[in-house]
C-alpha cells in the first residue's frame, strides 16, 4: 500500500500505486515515473488533489489493509450520482421546476445505485474528490448520497424505531420503515435549490444581506423546484437537511422531537462533506478534524449523537497510507483503521523531524495507538490535533472559539 501524498509533495521520479481516471480515461498511469510537466499539470488542474505513492520499502516490511474496493466502490456512486445530477442541471436549464416526467427515469437510476451499494459492502466510506472547484456541488452530491446510504444501512434498526416514533404509529409497516428509497431521493435533490445560486460558491468576498437569505432559503426553493407528487419524506429531507438536533438550523429551526431520522442523517453527511471540501472562502478541514467537532468538539450538539457513532466508524479519520505527524516530532504513515478507536489507527513511523525518509534499517514495527498513550496523533493536513490527545473517543479538550466572521460566510451556512 502507498503513501498518500498531496500534489504539493509530488516529485519527479515517483510513481503512482493507482491512476488517475477523468471520466473514466485514464490521466495518468500508475508505476510510471512521473515528469515535471505531469506534476505541474496535475496541480494547475486539480490543486487540492491528494495520490497515492508507491514506496517499495514500506511495503515489503508491512501488510496494509487493502482499500481499493472502497476507493472503486465511492467512485462508482460519485460518477453515478454525478450524471443524475448533470440531468437535473440541463432540465433546470430550460425551466424553473421538474416535473413528474421529468423524474421518472432519474428514480430508477437511484434505485440502481442503491441496489449496487446493497451489494458492494464497504468496509469504510472514501469521500470522492475529483474534477475542479466548479464541478463541487456535482461532487458533493454524490458524497452525501453515498455516506447517507451507507449510515441507513447500517442502522436499519435504529431507522425503523425512530420511524415508528415520530410516526406514533405502533404498528407500522416493517418495509415501509425501513425503505431507504426517500433518503435516497432527499439526498439527490437536497441542494437542488442551490443550482440558480451555485455561483456564490466561488465568490470571492463577504456576502450581501440578501445573497445570505438566498442561501438560508435553498432547501424551502429547493422543494419549490421539485414535482407535487414526489415522495413527501424526500421532500421534507430536502427541507430540513441544515436542521439542527438543537435547534438552531435553518430554514425554520425545527424543534429535535420533529426532526425526522433521515434528516438527521444527511444533516451529518452534508455537514462532514462540505466541510471537508475547499471553497474560495475557507480550506478544507481534515475528516479527523472535522469528526471530532462533531462527536465531542463545537459543533456536537447539532448532531444525532447514534448517527456520528456509525459514521465515525464508516468514515475514517485517517485514509490509509495517510501521513500523520506524531507528538514525538516524527511522521507516521496509517497502516489499518481502527473501527472501535477511528482516532487511534495502527501506524508505523516512516519519517524524522524533518520529514526525511527513514533508512529500512531504522524502521521499527507498527504500533497500535489504541494500546498505548505515549505516541499520539498532533497533526494532519495542515490541522492541530491536539484535541485527541487528552481522550480520543469522546473527552472535549481546547474547543475552539467561532469567530463572527466564521458565523458570516458562506462557510458557516455549509458547516455546521
Amino acid at each position: 500500500m502507498p503513501i498518500l501524498v498531496h500534489v504539493d509533495e509530488l516529485q519527479p521520479g515517483m510513481r503512482l500505486k493507482r491512476a488517475i481516471l477523468r471520466d473514466k480515461q485514464v490521466m495518468l498511469s500508475c508505476n510510471t515515473p512521473l515528469e515535471d510537466w505531469q506534476i505541474n499539470s496535475l496541480r494547475r488542474r486539480f490543486p487540492d488533489l491528494t495520490v497515492q505513492i508507491c514506496d517499495p520499502i514500506l511495503d515489503e516490511l508491512v501488510e496494509f489493509q487493502d482499500d481499493s474496493h472502497d476507493h472503486e466502490v465511492s467512485a462508482t456512486v460519485n460518477r453515478q450520482i454525478g450524471k443524475l445530477m448533470h440531468r437535473v442541471r440541463e432540465i433546470l436549464s430550460s425551466k424553473t421546476a421538474l416535473e413528474g416526467s421529468d423524474i421518472s427515469g432519474l428514480q430508477r437510476s437511484v434505485a440502481e445505485v442503491m441496489q449496487y451499494i446493497m451489494d458492494n459492502p464497504a468496509a469504510a466510506a472514501v469521500l470522492t474528490r475529483f474534477g475542479t472547484a466548479g464541478d463541487y456541488l456535482q461532487g458533493h452530491v454524490g458524497n452525501v448520497f453515498y455516506v447517507s446510504l451507507l449510515v441507513g444501512n447500517t442502522i436499519r434498526d435504529y431507522i425503523f424505531r425512530e420511524r415508528q416514533r415520530t410516526v406514533r404509529i405502533e404498528t407500522a409497516c416493517v418495509r415501509y420503515s425501513m425503505n431507504l428509497t426517500p433518503l435516497a431521493l432527499g439526498c439527490l435533490f437536497h441542494d437542488v435549490g442551490m443550482l440558480p445560486i451555485e455561483h456564490l460558491y466561488e465568490k470571492k468576498g463577504g456576502l450581501t444581506q440578501e445573497e445570505r437569505r438566498l442561501i438560508r432559503d435553498h432547501p424551502n426553493r429547493g422543494v419549490e423546484m421539485l414535482p407535487p407528487k414526489l415522495d413527501a419524506v424526500a421532500k421534507m429531507v430536502v427541507r430540513t437537511h441544515h436542521e439542527n438536533m438543537d435547534g438552531s438550523g435553518y430554514p425554520q429551526g425545527v424543534p429535535v422531537e420533529s426532526l425526522h431520522v433521515f434528516s438527521r442523517v444527511i444533516r451529518a453527511a452534508d455537514a462532514l462533506d462540505a466541510a471537508t471540501s475547499r471553497h474560495i472562502y475557507k480550506k478544507a478541514r481534515s475528516a479527523a478534524r472535522v469528526l471530532w467537532e462533531m462527536s465531542s468538539g463545537p459543533f456536537k450538539e447539532h448532531y444525532d449523537p447514534p448517527i456520528v457513532k456509525i459514521l465515525m466508524a464508516l468514515v475514517q479519520p485517517f485514509p490509509i497510507g495517510a501521513k500523520v505527524k506524531l507528538n514525538c516530532e516524527r511522521y507516521g504513515v496509517v497502516v489499518r483503521h481502527n473501527r472501535k478507536h477511528p482516532f487511534r489507527p495502527t501506524i508505523i513511523i516512516a519519517f524524522d523531524e524533518l520529514g526525511r525518509k527513514l533508512k529500512k534499517r531504522d524502521l521499527a514495527p507498527p504500533i497500535d495507538l489504541s494500546k498505548t498513550n505515549e505516541v499520539q496523533i498532533v497533526e494532519f493536513e495542515g490541522d492541530d490535533l491536539t484535541c485527541l490527545s487528552d481522550g480520543a473517543d469522546g473527552s472535549v479538550w481546547g474547543v475552539p472559539e467561532i469567530t463572527r466572521d466564521e458565523k458570516e460566510d458562506l462557510f458557516a451556512y455549509c458547516y455546521p
